[in-house]
């Protein structure tokens, strides 16, 4: 009996581990699948299809449907994923990560640029604007996210200054957000004569502090 209770004990044990096994290996193939499919994106969402990023992933496009099933949410998963590190981040940023709120926003800005200096997020932000402009999906999932950007940016911004109504710290995180997102298409577009990206980014860093510390008020 007590062999028996043995065996079973150890066959359940046996059971969930290679369940386990299982699972880190389908969540593995799945990170995969979606740095993959981010590189295809890149490349331009017009000839963006799940085949294709079955290729780059170097499976079959079966797998690819078994974890994403469509390709919509194939789509979705993958900007979700390109945005996932630097919105969590942003997150723990937005709670004080960092004895002074000054430099939770310096790492804030500094997180920002390091994404305006890769040539590989530029494009995936250009595809996936215009992509948000044929799929109202997409749309949604872009709207959301800056409304998740100013809202962790703009405690941040209240600690730094707390003279700052939320209105008024909500405006300064979308102004902010101005500046770095138009950084991005003047560092993918802009011309010989345009300054050097080091040199953007500390002049953007500066005008960034310089408005978390007035205490402009707007009627």
């Amino acid at each position: 009996m007590a062999n028996q209770q043995s065996e079973n004990t150890e066959s359940a044990t046996s059971e969930t581990s290679s369940q386990g096994v299982r699972a880190l290996q389908s969540e593995r193939r799945r990170a995969d699948i979606l740095k993959a499919s981010k590189e295809v994106l890149a490349q331009g969402y017009a000839d963006f299809s799940m085949r294709k990023v079955a290729i780059a992933a170097g499976v079959r496009l079966n797998t690819v449907q078994h974890h994403f099933g469509d390709l919509e949410s194939l789509i979705l998963a993958t900007i979700a994923f390109s945005a996932e590190d630097f919105m969590r981040r942003s997150a723990q940023l937005a709670e004080g990560q960092y004895e002074s709120p000054t430099d939770d926003l310096k790492v804030f800005l500094d997180d920002a640029w390091s994404l305006v200096r890769d040539d590989n997020v530029r494009n995936l932000y250009f595809e996936v604007w215009a992509m948000a402009r044929h799929r109202p999906v997409v749309a949604e999932w872009v709207k959301r996210t800056y409304s998740e950007y100013i809202q962790a940016l703009a405690p941040i911004l209240r600690r730094i200054n707390p003279n700052l109504t939320e209105a008024e710290a909500n405006t300064t995180a979308t102004l902010i957000s101005c500046l770095t997102e138009g950084a991005i298409v003047m560092a993918h577009w802009g011309n010989q004569d345009a300054p050097s990206l080091g040199l953007l980014g500390v002049r953007m860093k500066t005008a960034c502090l310089a408005l978390a510390e007035t205490p402009e008020r707007y009627t």
